[in-house]
């Protein structure tokens, strides 16, 4: 297995993608068409076919899934995954989106309480409902191209100003995990110094084993990390990369819940660092 970063290079046991095969999950069939080579099968473009419309169902004339900002998140994510490209129902969505969470404000909440497992195979964990999704709709305006949107310009602004009031708040470290994987994925914020501040901060509480205390989430963090070049995060990858490699499983994936999706955001930070 190749080094990364000049240390010393962990080989896998267990192959991790055998976790994909016939999946039809978004996660599953990114992995399969990006990692398994099935795109020209006829039998994944089914199950993407599938699953796509399955993910479209339901869309109201507003772009909303129901008026529920969570569940637009959930298939707006689930379409990233699979089709990747804006289409007229990724616009009209985003743009409800927008202007549901996008308010200029990050302290109040105005919605009800989030469901842990309304987040499931989501990149956020649950925290205060108004800045976790204002951090979800950042990270998707991102990923989608729609990052230069005035009202997205500014609302990453305030989630930069945020981290510069809030650095000394230890009882806000799943606020902190969301705003992180919210810039990562945005062009002019990957690289603030506010970032790579809140990134040094993260390695201040990561432990010799290369874990992170609760609430700290194990792999989305790691996922998150493998998105940057700062030498904190290259620092925290080395020092989680033989933990990584120690605890996969047999078949191939890790943690004891959501396997699949664990397994997703190792391999995916995997590729990204080139390991894989």
């Amino acid at each position: 297995m190749k080094q990364v970063d000049g240390s010393q290079a962990v080989r896998m046991r267990y192959d991790p993608c055998q976790i994909f095969a016939q999946s039809k999950s978004p996660a599953g069939l990114y992995a399969r068409k990006k990692w398994l080579g099935e795109a020209l099968r006829p039998v994944w473009q089914n199950d993407f076919n599938e699953t796509v419309q399955s993910l479209l169902d339901g869309q109201s004339a507003d772009g909303s899934w129901s008026q529920d900002p969570v569940e637009t998140i959930r298939r707006l994510f689930g379409l990233h995954l699979t089709v990747r490209e804006k289409t007229g129902e990724i616009l009209k969505a985003m743009e409800w989106l927008v202007r549901e969470t996008l308010n200029y404000d990050l302290s109040g909440t105005y919605f009800d309480d989030i469901p842990a497992a309304a987040l499931r195979e989501l990149p956020f964990v649950n925290a205060r409902q108004s800045l976790l999704l204002v951090c979800a709709t950042l990270f998707l305006a991102s990923v989608f191209g729609l990052e230069n949107n005035e009202r997205t310009e500014a609302h990453y602004r305030l989630l930069s100003s945020w981290l510069v009031t809030g650095k000394d708040n230890e009882e806000v470290w799943s606020e902190k995990s969301n705003i992180l994987r919210a810039l990562v994925v945005s062009p002019a914020y990957s690289q603030n110094p506010d970032t790579h501040g809140l990134v040094a901060d993260l390695e201040n509480h990561q432990k010799p084993s290369g874990l992170w205390p609760a609430p700290i989430p194990f792999f989305l963090t790691v996922n998150a990390l493998a998105h940057l070049d700062a030498e904190s995060a290259q620092r925290q990858w080395r020092k989680a990369w033989p933990l990584l490699a120690g605890a996969q499983q047999k078949d191939g994936g890790w943690g004891s819940d959501e396997r699949e999706w664990n397994t997703f955001l190792v391999v995916h930070a995997l590729k990204n660092k080139q390991v894989l």
